[in-house]
């Protein structure tokens, strides 16, 4: 016999099926969601937790409140709404966001946490000078967002059952925010900052510990500096599925390849870093994935942290932040079949900066001979090759090809304009 549901048990069966989070939004809209929680008393808990579940932009916070304790955003500029602002340039920019406008009461607050504890993903959108000058930068105002999520740490987390947090903000104005929105709930965490003050490196060295579910964590932009940190934090993780971050030192580097569920590992290498391995060492490492991702700023240093690893994945994407020369392009073209398995990868994705002058053929162009090694790689169905130069004859190039009898798609020497073909016909 089939266990019996109760109600409120196949209500939340109905709304989970008919809330589907995609990249274009939740289905059905947040108006529907709406309507269907003033339907009736058991429509109403499904539908609000449905409702705010998924919190696109932080304003989306304030709605919850009474009218006459926030402010509604302008979306036009008119005479008639001259009196809610400061008549000066920042004054009407900041007019576009929504602000509160007096200090909150203690309903106020049951209210605002009666809806905040519904809330399982939050994004804090990327800050936009520009926008903001041009008065097109709509959300919620620094302060507002200060006055809710950067209260005392007295109060509850306001976030209880969040399991995504993704922080774009590069700013430290709002990292007190961002301090408030982290609890030992969160299974994906995203921190995109190109500021890495110390009072961020103290919040991130503290998430192995805050946040022991974590199985995505994607960490961008962090310094030398940082890489012994986060080396530490994700010897905590046990659970990871997807990990972007700098680049780890050895300890960490057995912690994750001995994770059986991590699927997806892209590493960034910043300049200066060294993984700290005596060369004489015999220390290696084998990772089995689906995708694996490096990115540094010149080859050398992405050859250095690739040295100890051996790695099983179905794809590989390589990105070199700056020009690279002919003789460093072949080196790392021909050290691929040490690191990678060949058997197993069916997509490759060599990929580096424009050079400063792509008329000077001979500085990056690559001979025939350059991709001899790759060749063993015959389970290829993907070859993204268009940022690098080559020169071979027409017969070199087809032969190149007949080694990968899988392949589907392959793109060499079409990223930039380099100003003459370099194909050459046989004679």
């Amino acid at each position: 016999m089939h266990t019996c549901l109760q109600i409120s048990e196949i209500l939340k069966i109905i709304f989970a099926e008919v809330t589907q989070v995609t990249d274009g939004g939740v289905q059905p809209s947040y108006t529907t969601l709406y309507h269907l929680a003033l339907t009736c008393q058991a429509f109403r808990e499904p539908a609000l937790d449905a409702l705010w579940a998924h919190i696109p932009t932080p304003d989306v916070l304030v709605m919850c409140l009474p009218q006459d304790a926030r402010s509604q955003p302008i979306l036009e500029l008119t005479l008639e709404s001259f009196d809610q602002f400061e008549c000066t340039h920042s004054g009407i920019a900041a007019a576009f966001r929504v602000r509160l406008l007096r200090p909150l009461t203690t309903d106020d607050w049951a209210t605002f946490q009666m809806y905040a504890r519904r809330v399982r993903s939050l994004t804090f959108a990327k800050y936009d000078a520009e926008s903001y000058a041009l008065m097109r930068d709509r959300g919620l105002h620094d302060s507002a967002a200060l006055a809710l999520l950067g209260s005392s740490a007295s109060l509850p987390l306001p976030f209880p059952l969040l399991r995504e947090l993704c922080w774009n903000d590069q700013r430290d104005v709002l990292l007190p925010c961002l301090q408030r929105c982290i609890s030992n709930s969160l299974t994906r965490l995203v921190i995109h900052s190109e500021l890495w003050p110390s009072a961020m490196v103290d919040l991130v060295a503290g998430l192995g510990k805050t946040c022991p579910m974590i199985k995505e964590f994607r960490c961008s932009m962090p310094p030398a500096s940082a890489c012994a940190m986060l080396s530490d934090i994700v010897t905590y993780w046990d659970d990871l599925e997807i990990l972007e971050m700098g680049v780890v030192n050895a300890q960490a580097l057995q912690h994750l390849a001995s994770l059986k569920k991590l699927r997806e590992l892209k590493m960034l290498v910043p300049e200066g870093h060294s993984l700290d391995v005596d060369s004489t060492s015999t220390f290696s490492v084998k990772f089995s994935l689906d995708e694996f991702s490096i990115t540094a700023a010149r080859i050398e240093p992405l050859l250095a942290f690739l040295a100890p690893l051996k790695i099983s994945a179905k794809s590989a994407n390589l990105q070199i932040d700056t020009a690279s020369n002919a003789d460093d392009l072949g080196q790392l073209l021909s050290s691929l079949i040490e690191h990678f398995d060949p058997n197993v990868l069916e997509s490759l994705d060599v990929w580096m900066a424009r050079p400063t002058d792509p008329t000077n053929h001979a500085l990056s162009e690559l001979s025939a001979s350059a991709f001899e090694k790759i060749r063993a790689f015959t389970g290829l169905t993907n070859l993204n090759l268009s940022s690098i130069h080559a020169s071979m004859t027409d017969h070199k190039l087809l032969d190149l090809i007949s080694a990968w009898p899988k392949m589907e798609h392959f793109y060499l020497d079409t990223a930039w304009d380099w100003g003459v073909a370099r194909l050459r016909g046989s004679t």
